[in-house]
């Protein structure tokens, strides 16, 4: 096999990603012009078909990378010599920095914020209540500005525009429907109060079962301390007691420690 004629290729000028000089596997490189792996026989690239993506005899489009096109030009990159110049150990430590640095290019990992819920339209939006005496209010400022109007549909003695009489109806109607909304208001009114007692009665309850529980707790621990150590002798060391002039006390004797 003879070599194509070009200058050879040094393997420490290559890329180390398209070289393989793994110790016991069959040294390996990238063809310059396909950019296919090919074998390396006696420091060339094996000779091999153009894999441009289609044949030159039927056009047949490659099945997968790397598919040898059958009947194709012989490749420019065939019997490429290539110098093999650095050792295994060198080359391992270009492929690890090459791929430490590709890893070190790539970009974080991007997070997401969760989009806003969308606002309630404004058709869906429940209005704010309006009691009798704000629909009388809004009504009697109407009258008195639209009879300041110079136009032929102001409101009069008897005739009311659309807006005063939209102003009346909804006064007419909330006056009709109030008293059965001040019985509402006032039964939820009691509602709320019966279950705020209630909330406060329970916990009320609650933290005294918990300090009961936590006194009898102390308690067994300072009887349970007073049996160990004899309850006499406990008791009256804990008392604190005013003893008269010369006399003397009930714990004496050569044992007695100070």
């Amino acid at each position: 096999m003879r070599h194509n004629g070009r200058t050879p290729l040094l393997a420490s000028t290559m890329r180390p990603e398209h070289l393989n000089l793994r110790e016991g596997d069959r040294h390996m490189a990238v063809c310059p012009d396909c950019q296919t792996w090919h074998r390396l026989t006696r420091s060339m690239i094996t000779p091999h078909r153009s894999s441009d993506g289609v044949t030159a005899s039927n056009d047949r489009p490659r099945r997968y990378f790397g598919d040898k096109p059958a009947g194709g030009r012989r490749c420019p990159g065939s019997a490429q010599r290539i110098t093999i110049d650095i050792t295994i150990e060198q080359w391992g430590e270009k492929l690890l920095t090459a791929d430490s640095t590709a890893t070190g290019r790539r970009s974080a990992r991007q997070h997401y914020k969760p989009l806003p819920a969308p606002a309630k339209p404004v058709a869906r939006m429940t209005p704010a209540r309006v009691s009798a005496a704000d629909a009388l209010t809004a009504y009697r400022e109407h009258l008195k500005k639209c009879r300041a109007r110079n136009t032929a549909d102001r409101c009069g003695s008897t005739h009311r525009c659309a807006d005063g009489a939209r102003l009346a109806a909804l006064y007419e109607q909330l006056n009709r429907t109030q008293p059965r909304r001040d019985r509402e208001q006032r039964e939820d009114a009691r509602v709320d109060a019966l279950l705020t007692r209630y909330r406060v009665a329970t916990a009320t309850k609650n933290n005294a079962a918990e300090w009961a529980k936590h006194r009898e707790d102390t308690v067994d621990a300072t009887k349970a301390t007073a049996k160990r150590s004899g309850t006499t002798v406990e008791e009256a060391n804990n008392a604190c007691r005013i003893r008269p002039a010369e006399t003397v006390s009930e714990f004496r004797g050569p044992g007695l420690h100070c």
